[in-house]
């Protein structure tokens, strides 16, 4: 019985550590930006990379600064409202265009 419930245990310390070290590297908070121009553009063709440092809003309303990189042929279409995975160690780790009415309120009243 004591060698079940050391194996358990192990196991459940083990699964704990690795959702932990998932969430710390590839979690993040959802914040909302809105594109306001084309970013600073660094190469040209496949190798094109636009930076773009904005302000982005929690569904609180809270602010923070983000950078992003983007290896685009083109920039990112200005007026596009954007919902940003942020990770406090990473930055941004993803994002997705969504429409004006998917964004929180109290996020869209700080990007208007």
């Amino acid at each position: 019985m004591k060698k079940w419930f050391a194996a358990l245990l192990t196991l459940a310390v083990f699964c704990a550590g690795c959702f932990y070290t998932y969430h710390y590297f590839y979690g993040g908070s959802s914040f909302y930006t809105v594109i306001q121009d084309d970013g600073d553009k660094v190469g040209s063709g496949e190798d094109t990379v636009y930076t773009y440092r904005q302000d982005a809003y929690d569904e609180q309303g809270d602010r923070i600064s983000v950078e992003m990189h983007e290896y685009r042929k083109q920039p990112l279409r200005q007026g596009a409202y954007l919902k940003l995975l942020v990770n406090p160690q990473k930055g941004v780790l993803s994002w997705e265009e969504v429409q004006p009415d998917q964004v929180p309120k109290k996020a869209m009243d700080q990007l208007d």
